[in-house]
């Protein structure tokens, strides 16, 4: 029930960044003003149709999108068990659900702050920033770096959030054992369980974006 409460409240704030997002950030003057320098009028008039009949989807998926990725997470930090550490042996799945769930805040608060940026400070700004934007990560330093499509999603992943996802897993795994390991091998059991999916799932983007291109 503490799961099911946590997961509701994680949708539903991303529900509102939705919201937030398609009313004040990406509104149609600029997905229009995006589409015009490729399309006729013609197309994006049915473009635009298609996003107001179709609008609820980006909602709908949200849950979804949202569960897959704790399930992930969650099979990942599993692995924990099999290292047969001290206070871990007894760790549930549904413990790992919660701390990953926790976890999942920092990305909402990420979420916030890209809203603050574009609504409040960078107003001035293009569909193609918002494409090209992570909050606080290498991605924003595009003038002094590679700017290959390949690259983008791996630069994203490298932020100050990811940073403080990391820290809370390898905290709550810390907690989890009842501190019976220190927090410097918590940080390392997060490496090689979460850290190794991450890596994989990355590569997996990276190589269908790289594909994509030729």
């Amino acid at each position: 029930m503490k799961n099911f409460i946590f997961f509701i409240s994680i949708v539903l704030c991303y529900f509102l960044l939705t919201y937030l997002d398609k009313t004040f950030i990406t509104t149609n003057s600029k997905i229009i003003d995006f589409l015009a320098k490729d399309y006729p009028n013609e197309v994006i008039q049915n473009y635009m149709e298609s996003q107001k009949k179709w609008w609820w989807v980006s909602y709908a998926t949200i849950p979804l999108l949202i569960g897959v990725k704790v399930l992930l997470v969650t099979f990942c930090l599993n692995f924990i068990k099999l290292f047969d550490l001290p206070g871990l042996e007894k760790v549930k799945f549904s413990d790992i659900i919660t701390l990953v769930l926790i976890a999942e805040s920092v990305f909402i608060i990420a979420g916030f702050y890209k809203f603050v940026n574009f609504y409040w400070i960078d107003t001035d700004y293009t569909l193609e920033n918002l494409q090209t934007y992570y909050p606080i990560s290498l991605l924003n330093m595009k003038e002094y770096i590679s700017v290959e499509k390949w690259l983008a999603y791996p630069l994203q992943l490298v932020n100050l959030f990811e940073l403080f996802y990391w820290g809370i897993l390898a905290w709550g795994i810390w907690e989890l054992s009842e501190q019976k390991i220190s927090f410097k091998k918590s940080i390392g059991l997060t490496t090689i369980t979460y850290g190794i999916g991450l890596l994989f799932w990355v590569g997996v983007v990276s190589f269908f974006i790289l594909n994509a291109q030729y």
